[in-house]
């Protein structure tokens, strides 16, 4: 089975006694429901409690066959499914309105009440909140008019909420001809899209038929209400998501776009091919040139332009780099690049390859710009600066030529050149002196130049309390900027250690006097306990580093989230992470109930740690919202905070606090430790 929420399957397929009666009726239905219900294909369990799912008969009535329906919704409401409703027949639009009716064994046209209003019982089925989605498939007249109103989508009963996609063989006023939309619909369920993602979803079924179901306008619909929704309303699983030449320097997006695009020229020139490789891009150039303009030539135009800029990318840089193009690296590049733009990607890569990212990077860009090319140049340079390349060589001129991205190249060379005289200090204040892991009668300070370490001095706080401390981080904070001043650069980072009782009440980032800290610096929060560890806690420290490095080599999320009912008992819990349970950072769910012995319990075993700011805690429905984020961290939430600081939307995001303890810090903890004195066992008093 899929993964997430189960899927259930229901076609109903009557014959009209008032209407010529429909020839291939049970073989069109048997071949739908037969895809649908393959667990490789459709992964449909069957929709009626007797484990029945396809209903095809002569003496279907409308009652009957509303009564079918009502039990199908029933049923998955029961067992929270989704509802794939696949309904083939005789239909009809009555007068001049836009409602279909399916026709059963006792119905007449024009007669409603002898026939089934379709689009009503599937806003029926969509607004329960028990149905996490609907998938409607329509084969019969006039199939469009299967659509519902939208107030009962956007106002009904799941208070807008519902999710439902529909697929139609036809338009309002069309006919609908032997059932061919059915028959080509499971052929191609059987068969698959190629360059299509893994997942089929209704748009795709729509361009792939289009033109194979021969005088009828294949249509769609999806209503996605549910911000909360952790997959896509599917149609099928794609046969042919793996069927791609493994040579080819393509990723998924430019396939979607480039397929799109000349999707939407096809009816007007039938002629025109999808361009896969630089050769066919370079000829479908010359073929758009001679169209009259428009926004659907525009739009190929600019699809072929990003494929051609992504393929001789890739190209260049397995040419150029060779041996020194690796996973690290690509990813590394990647992270910077996106934090410097303050931006995460529309969707998460899963797949840290040249290919995956360059296809990203050229189809995912800015809304405030016309193309990739800045993205890709600054990338290009990110890699080579991390290669120990000429950012003056005549390779990497030549390539930035050959996508027309000279002036994105120059700008990325001064800005990356910027940057890295920028990257090369951090300020690292420590909370550490308190005897009784509160506020400190002074903050310890370290000024870092290239990881090694420029200069230290202590700050005395004015007064043993939050305003003392951040008084000496102010101190701190000009004793560096006049060491940075001298040195001719810019001070960006700022790494905040702080004590368990302190994280829980104390947000750095929003301190500072004339400017928050997080408006002047990128602030990172430590834990203070690593520069001055106990024996227990320094004897399992090379435990931590290798949990940082299986997080920093995993693609997706690596958090392991843990409820109240995870951490309320401690010595089980502590038990659990002796054990190596948790491999991951950790993510606490709640709020409530926090306090700074769970705070030392976790950070003794990870790296990572997150948990919400607010009451209200962090629920499983907003987990998703780390996905596109997740490689823009630390300095991505840090982004986060400034935009609601700005009154901009930032989403759920924002209300998370994060510890991120990653390789240069463990590394920089590593060489001050030795001088601070060790603090009492609390690992021993918390078990």
């Amino acid at each position: 089975m899929s993964e997430g929420p189960r899927r259930h399957l229901l076609v109903v397929a009557p014959q009209c006694a008032s209407m010529q009666h429909l020839t291939r009726l049970r073989e069109a239905a048997s071949a739908l429901h037969a895809a649908m219900a393959h667990a490789d294909m459709g992964d449909c369990a069957p929709g009626l409690p007797g484990g029945r799912s396809l209903i095809v008969d002569e003496r279907l009535t409308s009652n009957w066959i509303r009564t079918l329906i009502g039990e199908a919704i029933q049923y998955a409401e029961e067992r929270r499914a989704s509802l794939v409703l696949a309904l083939l027949g005789h239909g009809f639009v009555p007068g001049n309105t836009n409602t279909l009716y399916l026709m059963g064994a006792d119905s007449a046209e024009d007669a409603i009440e002898r026939a089934v209003n379709v689009g009503e019982l599937l806003a029926a089925a969509a607004n329960k909140p028990d149905i996490p989605s609907v998938l409607g498939i329509i084969d019969t007249c006039h199939a469009a008019g299967a659509i519902p109103p939208g107030q009962d989508l956007t106002a009904g009963a799941g208070n807008g909420r519902s999710r439902l996609a529909v697929l139609m063989a036809s338009s309002v006023s069309q006919p609908a001809v032997d059932l061919s939309f059915s028959r080509a619909f499971a052929g191609l369920v059987r068969e698959g899209v190629p360059g299509a993602g893994p997942l089929l979803g209704v748009d795709d079924v729509q361009r792939a038929l289009r033109g194979s179901v021969v005088g009828q306008d294949v249509t769609v619909s999806q209503h996605d209400g549910d911000p909360f929704a952790t997959e896509p309303i599917w149609v099928s699983r794609n046969m042919r998501a793996h069927d791609t030449d493994p040579d080819s320097l393509l990723g998924k997006l430019a396939h979607e776009e480039l397929a799109e695009a000349f999707g939407a020229l096809a009816a007007d020139v039938p002629s025109l091919c999808v361009p896969h490789d630089v050769q066919s891009g370079l000829d479908s150039l010359e073929a758009l040139k001679g169209l009259l303009p428009s926004p659907a030539r525009d739009r190929a135009k600019d699809a072929v332009h990003s494929m051609l800029t992504s393929i001789r990318t890739v190209g260049f840089l397995r040419d150029w780099l060779g041996s020194e193009l690796t996973t690290a690296r690509l990813r590394q590049a990647l992270r910077v690049l996106l934090a410097s733009e303050h931006r995460a990607l529309a969707s998460p890569v899963t797949d840290f390859t040249d290919v995956a990212i360059l296809d990203q990077l050229a189809f995912d860009h800015s809304v405030t710009r016309n193309n990739g090319k800045p993205s890709v140049a600054e990338f290009v340079v990110r890699l080579a600066l991390a290669s120990g390349k000429d950012l003056a060589s005549p390779e990497l001129h030549a390539w930035a030529r050959s996508v027309d991205a000279q002036q994105e190249l120059n700008d990325a060379v001064t800005k990356v050149l910027n940057c890295r005289e920028d990257q090369q200090l951090r300020l690292a204040v420590s909370l550490d002196s308190s005897l009784t892991g509160g506020w400190p009668e002074a903050v310890s300070a370290w000024l870092l130049q290239d990881g090694e370490l420029l200069d230290r001095q202590d700050f005395s706080c004015p007064t043993v309390d939050r305003g003392g401390a951040e008084a000496a981080i102010e101190a701190a904070a000009v004793w560096a900027e006049d060491h940075a001043e001298a040195l001719g650069r810019r001070l960006r980072w700022l790494d905040v250690a702080v004590p368990s009782g302190v994280l829980l009440e104390w947000r750095p980032e929003e301190a500072g006097e004339g400017l928050r800290f997080g408006v002047q610096y990128d602030v990172v929060l430590h834990w203070s306990r690593r520069l001055a560890p106990d024996p227990l806690l320094r004897r399992i420290q090379g435990a931590v580093n290798d949990r940082w490095e299986e997080i920093a080599a995993c693609t997706g999320v690596p958090v392991d989230w843990l409820d109240d009912s995870d951490t309320a008992d401690r010595p089980p819990l502590q038990g659990r992470l002796r054990d190596g349970l948790y491999r991951r950072g950790i993510g606490l769910m709640h709020h409530t109930g926090l306090d700074d012995q769970l705070m030392e319990i976790l950070l003794s075993y990870t790296p990572v740690l997150l948990w919400p700011q607010g009451a209200e805690g962090f629920p499983a429905d907003r987990h998703s919202c780390l996905e596109p984020q997740w490689l823009t961290m630390p300095e991505g939430l840090g982004h986060a905070y400034q935009r609601r600081w700005r009154g901009e939307n930032a989403g759920h995001f924002a209300d998370l606090r994060a510890v991120w303890d990653d390789r240069d810090w463990l590394r920089f903890c590593r060489l001050v430790r030795t001088t601070v004195p060790p603090v009492q066992n609390t690992i021993k008093e918390a078990s």
